[in-house]
């Protein structure tokens, strides 16, 4: 998903709408368009993960976060604890509840 991620190909709603336009761009938490930027930098279902991203760039800078040896470790322990961009659930996310 590392990989998916840093190309955009992967389950969100920025990507439905380029491939899969009969699947919702919006994002569960109720913002009109689920994009990677929303689920890195301010998507409240991922609250709880974040730190791991903080912990490379304070600031949430995606170019540190995607383009970075300290982002991309971040990254990959972002995604695996919170199941962001995955297709396992609907919507693309874990239940984090």
């Amino acid at each position: 998903r590392i990989i998916q991620t840093l190309l955009g190909h992967f389950f969100c709603g920025e990507y439905y709408a380029r491939f899969v336009p009969t699947e919702s761009v919006s994002c569960p938490c109720g913002h009109p368009q689920q994009t990677r930027a929303h689920i890195l930098t301010e998507c409240p279902d991922f609250d709880a993960y974040r730190h791991h991203l903080r912990a490379a760039s304070r600031t949430l800078s995606l170019p540190v976060l995607l383009g970075t040896k300290s982002g991309l470790e971040a990254l990959t322990k972002f995604v695996v604890e919170s199941h962001a961009f995955s297709k396992d659930v609907p919507g693309g996310f874990a239940d984090h509840g």
